[in-house]
């Protein structure tokens, strides 16, 4: 038996026993005439009237129909009614407050009898033997069925409270899922982007090794440049996945994300890499929402990357549109120096088969935005992100009224 079941028993052990001797001490003790000298057997229907309630947790039905009938009899031999009066009351109590309602009403019956019976005993008038049938079990279910309420309702607490953490705890695994994710396509921009540029120029480089000695060293330099960079954003991103560096114990430093600040360097790299771009930003350049900033730097990363991929040396052509609504990236190649279209890649309205093009427009989706990729009517493929700004960062009607002539 555990712990958690030997206690109430124990408790409800030691209230039998306090009734049936308090039962036996007030026979022997006060003996009024009119009635029966208490005897053994008054003794023997004194203990039967009260130990009863040892059992009423496990079996509440049982205790009060065993109470009542025991004290019936004690009633019925003569003894005096006011010896255990109280021990079908606490019986009814505890069944009341375990069990619903009707069964409550059902086990009220035998005690309001036993009730009327010690009232009539006892000489008393009429209309106090009614109302003592009727007023004691009423209070008693009533007490008894508050107690069963507020258990049904902590135990539908605990209920809803352990949902609340199996809800808390998914939401937690979903959460670390999500992170992972972003951390994946992280990833996934940094490796291909510089990859193509180190596949780029090491495959120049080892033409021209023994032709074009200057031109193999800057090949190897921009190699070594575009490694070092994909080493920083790499460990930048590790950093995320650890709690503490690997030597002193320290917390390890967080740098923020590559934003759009940062699109030239990105635009020199992809040059050195055989593109020949030209860039153009239009409009009033606002502050950018972190998330929509590291958005438009990725979705132009990705674009350049499936430029050298699938169209080395093509002419691309860089733009970032600010409106007082939305900020437009594009992107369009040419095709390459033959100038065919690109085919390898579908418009918007077909799912992208490669994991580029799928974390370009889950990006975009993030931010509230679009995202298109097709091939152009005349020729090369164009990518075209547009990407909402917040309310806040929109000219207000008064604003534009206010600035008119």
């Amino acid at each position: 038996m555990t712990p958690s079941r030997l206690r109430p028993s124990s408790t409800d052990s030691v209230i039998a026993f306090g009734f049936a001797a308090v039962s036996c001490i007030a026979g022997a003790y006060y003996q009024p005439p009119g009635w029966r000298t208490f005897d053994g057997l008054g003794y023997v229907l004194a203990c039967l009237t009260a130990l009863p309630l040892a059992a009423r947790r496990r079996s509440p039905v049982a205790t009060v129909l065993a109470s009542a009938a025991a004290y019936a009899t004690y009633l019925g031999c003569g003894y005096q009614p006011s010896v255990n009066v109280w021990a079908p009351v606490v019986g009814l109590l505890s069944l009341a407050g375990c069990r619903p309602l009707a069964v409550a009403w059902a086990g009220g019956v035998p005690v309001a009898a036993v009730m009327a019976l010690s009232g009539f005993a006892g000489r008393l008038h009429p209309a106090l033997v009614a109302a003592q049938a009727v007023l004691v079990p009423v209070v008693a279910i009533s007490f008894g069925h508050t107690r069963y309420l507020l258990v049904r309702a902590n135990a539908r607490l605990r209920e809803v409270t352990a949902d609340l953490m199996a809800e808390q705890e998914a939401r937690a695994r979903n959460a670390v899922t999500l992170e992972r994710m972003a951390i994946a396509r992280e990833l996934h921009d940094v490796v291909a982007h510089h990859m193509s540029v180190i596949t780029i120029q090491a495959g120049l480089a080892e033409t021209v090794l023994t032709s074009d000695a200057p031109a193999a060293r800057g090949a190897l330099r921009i190699v070594a440049e575009t490694g070092r960079g994909a080493l920083d954003e790499l460990r930048r991103l590790l950093t995320v996945l650890r709690v503490q560096s690997d030597d002193d114990g320290q917390e390890a430093p967080y740098e923020a994300a590559p934003r759009l600040d940062r699109l030239p360097e990105l635009v020199d790299g992809a040059t050195a890499a055989g593109l020949d771009i030209r860039f153009a930003a239009s409009g009033a350049p606002v502050p950018l929402p972190p998330i929509v900033d590291v958005c438009v730097y990725r979705v132009a990363q990705e674009a350049l990357t499936n430029v050298i991929k699938h169209a080395p040396g093509a002419r691309v052509v860089l733009t970032v549109d600010y409106t007082p609504d939305e900020v437009v990236l594009g992107v369009r190649d040419d095709g390459g120096p033959d100038g065919r279209t690109r085919t390898d890649e579908r418009p918007e309205t077909v799912p992208g088969s490669g994991l580029g093009l799928i974390g370009m427009r889950e990006r975009a989706r993030i931010c509230g935005g679009r995202l298109s990729a097709a091939p152009h009517d005349g020729g090369g493929f164009e990518v075209e992100a547009v990407l909402p700004l917040p309310a806040p960062r929109r000219a207000r009607p008064e604003e534009s009224e206010g600035q008119g002539p």
